[in-house]
């Protein structure tokens, strides 16, 4: 598109950096600023904006959203920075939220690119469960080297993490504040995506994404290769 107009890159930027600011902008709060998406020169000038600084834009019926992308360096997370915000300390016990992430997906969504909601409620004993028997069966593969080796995903490692902890600990009040069960390991994956905007938990065991999560997962989840194989290796074993 040539010859853009100042006028529109002026309301393209000043979307964009509100945007950034709050992470979304609503139809309830700001109806002109989200209908101005809808003009093809702004929405193209995003979408540039969108290239050059790692993000992606997500457009819902009345929400615009933004996600850090792939390979985002700035507003994305590093290793160190997740296993700081979910409270992990080590990759091991922050890949053991990955799949506890992966675990919601797949329950939550399927289709060939999971764009299908089949659900609206998963209780967090039932995602337990779930993640428990794929993990024992893992376990008992008796080739998960070259498993680990083909996803690039040290599954034995995590498959012995989860297995040694109990379900859960009586004594415990607060599971989001403690690491000694799986279903505190759970919390604090929960709380990390309810920080973002991704879920929502009511009566401390069920749980529900959000319009965010639905709108990243069915427009643009998986985005790799690997996250692909990841999760139909999750499903099928």
């Amino acid at each position: 598109m040539e010859n853009l107009s100042p006028d529109s890159v002026r309301k393209a930027f000043s979307l964009f950096i509100k945007l950034i600011e709050k992470s979304k902008i609503t139809k309830k709060d700001n109806p002109e600023l989200l209908s101005s998406y809808d003009d093809p020169e702004i929405s193209y000038i995003m979408r540039i904006f969108e290239e050059e600084s790692g993000i992606m834009v997500l457009h819902s019926s009345d929400t615009l959203y933004f996600t850090p992308g792939i390979d985002n360096k700035f507003l994305g997370f590093t290793n160190e920075e997740l296993r700081n915000k979910m409270g992990f300390t080590n990759n091991t016990e922050l890949y053991v939220g990955y799949i506890i992430i992966l675990s919601i997906i797949i329950k939550f969504f399927n289709g060939e690119n999971y764009n299908n909601k089949v659900r609206t409620m998963l209780k967090v004993e039932e995602l337990e469960a779930y993640i428990t028997s794929k993990l024992q069966a893992v376990e008992a593969m008796e080739n998960q080297e070259e498993i680990d080796e083909s996803l690039d995903f040290n599954f034995k490692n995590i498959s012995k993490l989860w297995l040694d902890l109990p379900t859960y600990d009586e004594k415990i009040k607060n599971y989001g504040q403690s690491k000694g069960t799986r279903i505190s390991f759970i919390y604090r994956t929960l709380k990390f995506l309810q920080d973002q905007g991704l879920v929502n938990v009511d009566n401390d065991s069920e749980i529900y994404t959000t319009d965010k999560m639905d709108t990243i997962i069915i427009s643009y989840y998986p985005e790799s290769t690997r996250k692909k194989e990841i999760l139909s290796f999750l499903e099928r074993i």
